[in-house]
């Protein structure tokens, strides 16, 4: 029984594989025999660190990242020669071009470039689009914005592929925001926004909404009545209930536009607060919190992993991909510099230590968790 068990899980992986490659899903750069995992997997790669008040470039050749058993990478830019790491099968490398006003109108010729050395690739248009910190925008300007590079990547590509820029999380506030950008879109060129969305993606950063620079402040463009926007406190960073009910609401929310059948990737997912302060405990000395945190951060990759490999639906899920809920994601960040309270640049999360080149404590627990030993990634429950 065990053999014939095992006959049929490789065959239920098989034919997954063949719809994935089927509806573009899959990138060219991962084997079929990896396929059904290692896709999945990716990193944000960062270009340049802070180290104290300067900024240091990185080469993602400096980075061993076979043992990370990942598929794709992003770097928050586009490049018609992408990087690749020393040790590692090519990676799918994801696309982005920047909407806020800083960097509109881009350069045009080298996004052509880009697009015609990298055909059938996914561009992300924008970064955190509603966000006061990152794009800025109201959800008129990046329907505009998103329109105008959408025509110019596909009048060079026809096998190009695109997605939205991915919000800060997806909260009932940040919905709003999409609703209002859709709206937008039609107003201003007379068709539905997702006809030209082949792949939706969302940023999972758990954290406050609400006026000032912290957080993820309030979506641009939006009013809303006092107490609507989610108050998180600092430990709901690393909530994995919190990233559970996130994610099946805007499953929910596509599910209810009549998407379910095109891809979900998360293109940023991680810890971003300090371990110190994800211990709300105030009678622990701050070494105490810092190993406390750091293993609740630990936690939370191992269950959020877990939980993105097998949450799927009958209701919402992707039609095309077994009713799983998300398809990709990837984790912030492979190299980034971590917190520093002097200069208050710099997050947690970082699976390298840039400095030494050497795996952080959470990089040991990503090789960990990725070298951990499956029959098939697939539940054959549904959840």
């Amino acid at each position: 029984m065990k053999c014939c068990r095992g006959l049929r899980l490789r065959t239920l992986t098989l034919v997954l594989v063949a719809t994935l490659l089927t509806s573009g899903l899959l990138s060219a750069a991962v084997s079929k025999a990896d396929a059904p995992d290692v896709w999945r997997f990716g990193v944000a790669f960062t270009r340049s660190v802070w180290e104290g008040e300067r900024r240091v470039p990185q080469s993602l050749g400096d980075y061993d990242l076979a043992p990370l058993r990942i598929g794709w990478y992003s770097d928050w830019s586009y490049n018609a020669t992408p990087e690749q790491s020393r040790d590692q099968a090519p990676l799918e490398y994801v696309q982005l071009i920047l909407v806020r006003d800083s960097a509109w109108p881009p350069a045009w010729d080298r996004i052509q470039a880009a697009v015609q050395a990298n055909r059938g690739a996914l561009w992300l248009i924008g970064n955190e689009p509603e966000c006061p910190n990152q794009g800025n925008l109201t959800p008129q300007v990046y329907a505009e914005r998103f329109h105008q590079a959408r025509t110019a990547i596909r009048g060079w590509d026809s096998t190009a592929r695109i997605g939205i820029g991915g919000v800060v999380e997806p909260t009932p506030l940040r919905l709003r925001w999409l609703d209002a950008t859709l709206s937008a879109y039609q107003a201003q060129f007379g068709r539905s926004m997702t006809d030209n969305i082949d792949v939706w993606n969302i940023h999972m950063q758990i954290l406050t909404e609400g006026p000032g620079n912290s957080g993820a402040g309030e979506p641009v463009g939006i009013t809303f009545e006092p107490g609507e926007p989610r108050q998180y406190t600092l430990a709901d960073c690393a909530n994995v209930d919190l990233f559970k009910t996130l994610v099946r609401a805007f499953r929910t929310w596509l599910a209810d536009k009549g998407e379910r059948d095109k891809p979900l990737i998360i293109s940023e997912m991680g810890v971003l607060m300090p371990s110190y302060l994800l211990i709300e405990d105030g009678s622990l000395s701050e070494p105490e919190r810092i190993e406390l945190g750091n293993r609740r951060i630990e936690q939370f990759m191992g269950h959020v992993f877990d939980w993105l490999l097998e949450a799927r639906s009958a209701s919402t899920g992707c039609t095309v991909d077994g009713n799983l809920l998300v398809q990709r994601w990837l984790w912030f960040s492979l190299n980034d510099s971590f917190y520093d309270e002097a200069t208050q640049h710099g997050f947690n999360g970082a699976l390298y230590d840039y400095a030494s080149g050497r795996l952080t404590r959470f990089g040991h627990r990503m090789v960990a968790y990725r070298s951990q030993t499956k029959l098939v990634f697939l539940s054959l429950i549904e959840r």
